[in-house]
């Protein structure tokens, strides 16, 4: 078998022919080969984590909750009565605005 030379192969796709040393020059081939690299990378990043997602689903892994108690739930009746109160003073506070006189000065006039 023989062993591969990545750091050589890495390289190759970032190496211009020729003698730019401010990599300035337009070299359409190694940098459409970088994009598709990366795509293909991402790509079967993607592929992998939407498997695994998908084994996770059917084995009901993600959607599991634990078991409600049987006891009997307790009613927050103090709680009721509080936003029961902030409801009534939002509204009386809405009815005193509506019934308002403004006081603003019209600028255009």
């Amino acid at each position: 078998m023989i062993k591969k030379d990545w750091k050589a192969e890495f390289k190759k796709l970032i190496a211009t022919k020729g003698s730019d040393k401010l990599r300035m020059e337009l070299t359409p081939f190694r940098d459409w080969r970088v994009v598709v690299i990366v795509f293909l990378t991402v790509l079967t990043g993607s592929i992998g984590f939407n498997i695994y997602i998908s084994s996770e689903a059917n084995r009901d892994a993600f959607f599991s909750a634990a078991p409600k108690s049987s006891g009997v739930t307790k009613f927050n009746e103090e709680g009721l009565k509080k936003v029961i109160k902030e409801i009534d003073d939002k509204y009386a506070q809405f009815e005193k605005v509506k019934t308002q006189e403004i006081l603003l000065v019209d600028p255009s006039i």
